[in-house]
């Protein structure tokens, strides 16, 4: 039987604004643009006043890989899928 990491983080899904680029070369006019609305799912490992880090692979020691950063002021909605282990 195989048993199930401690998880040491919460899991969380992050719904953000994501950057998005323009059309490159000389132009007189701007495009009319729309929000890139992004959902991202990882281990909440840091959530600081300027921007939380989410991960998507822990080992049962707590050390993380695959780890994006999300500025705060993009960060629409948080929602907690399941809570850390105690």
């Amino acid at each position: 039987m195989i048993k199930r990491p401690r998880q040491s983080f919460d899991l969380v899904e992050v719904i953000w604004n994501d950057a998005s680029e323009l059309t490159a070369g000389w132009t007189d006019e701007i495009e009319k643009t729309e929000p890139q609305l992004a959902l991202s799912a990882g281990f909440l490992i840091k959530s600081e006043k300027e921007h939380i880090v989410i991960a998507q692979d822990i080992d049962d020691q707590g050390h993380h890989n695959g780890r994006g950063q999300i500025p705060r002021g993009m960060v629409k909605r948080i929602k907690v899928i399941r809570k850390a282990d105690k």
